[in-house]
């Protein structure tokens, strides 16, 4: 995976994760760096935020991805945890954004 950029963490994980640009594409990925998928670079599509909070008092939300480059990985690889994994990052996308991250 080609550098482009700076890399961030995500809080309470190994994993990090940076922006990616491709020649061509007018959108930005995301490629993940370090731990089990490790090159990985994927696109997230139609992001939908709940009406209403669970009980925990969290908006619950939807999205979905391609992956556009799974680095040789096998499809079997990608299971729950590469789920959660990219969804811990798109909530830690719209922390930056919106201003809410307390990492920083």
């Amino acid at each position: 995976m080609e550098d482009y950029g700076a890399v961030h963490s995500i809080p309470n994980r190994e994993e990090k994760y940076q922006y990616v640009n491709r020649t061509g594409d007018d959108f930005t990925s995301i490629g993940i760096k370090g731990g089990k998928f490790e090159g990985v670079v994927y696109k997230y599509g139609k992001v939908t935020v709940g009406e209403e909070e669970d009980d925990q008092g969290n908006l619950p939300f939807s999205y979905e991805y391609d992956i556009l480059d799974n680095n040789e990985l096998p499809r079997e690889h990608f299971g729950e945890d590469f789920f959660i994994l990219i969804g811990d990052i798109l909530v830690d996308v719209i922390d930056k954004q919106v201003g809410n991250d307390t990492n920083n």
